[in-house]
């Protein structure tokens, strides 16, 4: 089973997450991606994090797991872990997916959700939720 990792990163009252929008519609996910042959859940974390959102963070406790299914890539397992952004420039991530010549579907932008507002965003996964009532 492949092992993906996210990073929930609070700030104010706020969530830092990923809108995507795609032609199934919109939806908001915790930045990370899939751990990479060799490489610690840490490790992979402190790279994504770096890829996607342009920042570096540092790497706390594991907060949630989930299971879920991948259409064409089967079943992953996420592991999200509380994490501080310690340098970097927010927003200068270099991904592929928030490159304009991106071969991903649809737009991935990053947005700073309420946490008291939580309940009126499509998060997947929408059992995390229950971390921040």
């Amino acid at each position: 089973m492949k092992h993906r990792v996210r990073a929930v990163i609070e700030k104010d009252g706020k969530l830092l997450l990923i809108k995507r929008v795609k032609s199934a519609g919109t939806h908001w996910v915790f930045p990370g991606g899939g751990v990479e042959d060799g490489e610690s859940h840490e490790q992979a974390l402190i790279r994504e994090c770096k890829e996607e959102l342009g920042v570096d963070v540092s790497v706390g406790k594991l907060v949630f797991e989930n299971i879920f299914e991948m259409e064409k890539i089967g079943q992953q397992k996420e592991f999200f872990y509380a994490c501080k952004i310690v340098g970097g420039k927010l927003g200068s991530g270099e991904g592929p997916e928030f490159q304009s010549d991106s071969t991903y579907e649809g737009t991935h932008e990053l947005e700073w959700i309420e946490i008291s507002r939580l309940s009126e965003f499509n998060i997947k996964p929408d059992d995390i939720k229950k971390l921040f009532k």
